[in-house]
């Protein structure tokens, strides 16, 4: 597998030099071009995919463009569709640098859901996170509709055994409909919307294991309504619920609750409750023209 990898990745180095106008080779850039990355520990292997998520056209096999698109992603996704790969792989990253369209860096795994494949052995499944100062805000994003649609819940229903999940998009209900699974630590951004994750968590019996949940509300950067953030109500719903009764720590970003109420959610529940208090940047010279349009 490791020849494979290899040859994946000058693949993509031939790709991203070509000029599909000239024909001519154009420069590849280390910084920020894509790249997969990998190390092997015994017989499997741990790979990350760094570059842009979209895929244009799921449907195609990226060994038959012939067209200036986002080659890499979907050439690693086809990758990652064959039986024989997947079954070697016990960590998968996605990551990338801060690029995107309209203030989003979308991520599209349509290609890997459609594909009749299965990742036995993969343990850690993560795609980078929003960061404050970004000018992107990562998602996890189907058909270009910047909605989640239950490709989260899709994904993990491929990855039996998969205990760790970063995820910068809050799943829908149907992730927890998938029945018994094994995931023992969660971290999740909501994205541009938390989809009742708390609440709907608050009513599962899936996850079992759970022992670690991290998550972030969506990130204010445009002065949210108070209706868009996930309410204390159903906070005090998850620090009754059974589901939440094998969670050791949990770690709250960005919410809006007091410290009234945080107090109140810790005499609910003995967990380790870290509160982290964070909020979106915005550009000073936004901030002042908003201001003069007033």
């Amino acid at each position: 597998m490791i020849e494979q990898l290899i040859g994946l990745q000058e693949e993509i180095y031939n790709y991203e030099i070509r000029d599909f106008d000239t024909g001519e080779a154009k420069e590849y850039f280390i910084d920020y071009s894509p790249k997969i990355e990998f190390s092997k520990t015994g017989e499997f292997y741990s790979l990350s995919f760094y570059g842009d998520g979209y895929d244009d056209d799921p449907n195609i096999k990226a060994i038959d463009f012939d067209y200036q698109t986002n080659f890499a992603f979907c050439r690693f996704l086809d990758f990652l569709s064959e039986q024989q790969n997947a079954d070697k792989i016990i960590s998968l990253h996605f990551g990338g640098s801060d690029v995107g369209a309209n203030g989003t860096k979308s991520w599209m795994f349509n290609r890997l859901v459609n594909a009749d494949v299965t990742f036995p052995n993969l343990k850690t499944f993560s795609i980078r996170l929003t960061d404050l100062g970004d000018h992107n805000q990562s998602i996890i994003d189907c058909d270009f509709s910047m909605e989640e649609s239950g490709m989260v819940a899709k994904l993990v229903l491929k990855m039996p055994n998969l205990e760790n999940l970063i995820i910068p998009s809050a799943p829908d209900k149907s992730f927890f409909e998938i029945g018994k699974h094994p995931l023992s630590s969660l971290k999740v951004q909501a994205g541009y919307d938390h989809q009742n994750f708390i609440e709907n968590l608050s009513e599962s019996d899936n996850f079992y294991q759970l022992s670690v949940l991290d998550y972030t509300e969506v990130i204010d950067i445009f002065d949210k309504k108070e209706e868009e953030y996930t309410s204390f109500e159903n906070f005090k719903k998850l620090f009754r619920s059974k589901a939440f009764s094998n969670v050791g720590l949990f770690k709250l970003r960005g919410s809006i609750l007091t410290e009234d109420q945080l107090f109140e959610l810790q005499k609910l529940n003995n967990v380790q409750f870290l509160n982290i208090v964070a909020k979106g940047g915005r550009y000073v010279s936004h901030l002042m023209q908003d201001k003069s349009n007033k």
